[in-house]
């Protein structure tokens, strides 16, 4: 009789141990997500689509970037993707076009790497590509623009906003074929429409967020004034930006690793995996004292 009562004792510990620890986990998470939504910023791109799906987000960021104040979109698609013949496909993070025709692409680029000039000259050819219907001529091609919003200064020669267009070299007149493509620089922020822009997209607290559309958004994203739907969203987006960070975090742990010939750094990945500090696992991939430090704090 002792013994069975002492082993409906042990399960029931072992239950409130199981029960406590679940507690614990899913407080752990709240935590987790409330502490990533605080710092999003629209440079973050998983959190600029979710924005964007409020259309008036897009226009005022078109009309402030190509400064027409009239611009008005009839229609938008965000991560669209269009293949090529050979099975390459590219996912536009947002394509819209407005009530004149006009084509245009937006791209939030925080990798030099990834707004190299080849990329966006791809982005246009495939954007025409897929606008081009059978039979049609080609002076039916729409006035296009592909807009790569940079969280660094990519070209480097310290412009606000890059206008790029082909010329005929001898003349230096414009070859008017209504491409167009643009580099807005975030990284510089001058006392001007474009600089409160560049300003917005890197802030976190919607209450510092300049632009009254872009702030009403972000908050109604960030305190949670949702209906079911936007809430979904937000999860969805929420788990893609923790396995990001996760991946991120591993890959990069996992190489400096390599070349440091140790496995401390991959222990501390681990560490900090279990202890779900998304944020300090993204750090130490890059700042190394702060690596030191938590390779102290954890005994590694």
């Amino acid at each position: 009789m002792k013994k069975t009562n002492s082993t409906n004792a042990k399960v029931k510990k072992s239950a409130r141990s199981e029960s406590k620890s679940k507690s614990t986990r899913k407080k752990m998470d709240a935590l987790e997500k409330k502490k990533i939504i605080a710092s999003l910023t629209l440079m973050d791109d998983l959190f600029m689509q979710v924005v964007l799906e409020e259309q008036a987000c897009t226009e005022y960021i078109l009309q402030t970037i190509l400064d027409k104040s009239s611009l008005k979109l009839k229609e938008q698609r965000l991560q669209k993707r269009l293949p090529n013949l050979h099975g390459r496909a590219l996912v536009l993070d947002c394509l819209c076009t407005d009530e004149k025709g006009l084509l245009y692409n937006i791209e939030v680029q925080n990798s030099s790497a990834e707004a190299i000039p080849k990329r966006a000259r791809y982005h246009a050819a495939l954007m025409d590509t897929h606008t081009l219907k059978k039979g049609e001529k080609f002076s039916k091609l729409p006035e296009s623009y592909v807009i790569f919003i940079t969280d660094k200064d990519v070209l480097g020669e310290g412009e606000q906003l890059y206008q790029i267009e082909r010329v005929i070299r001898k003349s230096g007149s414009l070859f008017r074929d209504s491409s167009h493509i643009l580099y807005f620089n975030t990284a510089r922020q001058d006392d001007n429409a474009l600089g409160k822009l560049a300003r917005d997209f890197k802030e976190a607290n919607p209450k510092e967020i300049q632009s009254e559309v872009l702030s009403h958004r972000v908050a109604s994203l960030k305190e949670g004034k949702l209906d079911r739907e936007g809430e979904k969203k937000m999860n969805v987006l929420l788990e893609k930006y923790r396995k990001k960070a996760v991946e991120e975090g591993i890959e990069k742990g996992i190489e400096q690793g390599m070349q440091q010939g140790q496995n401390r750094l991959a222990l501390l990945v681990g560490q900090l995996l279990n202890a779900g500090r998304l944020d300090d696992l993204k750090r130490v991939s890059y700042d190394e004292a702060y690596r030191e430090k938590l390779l102290k704090e954890f005994g590694l």
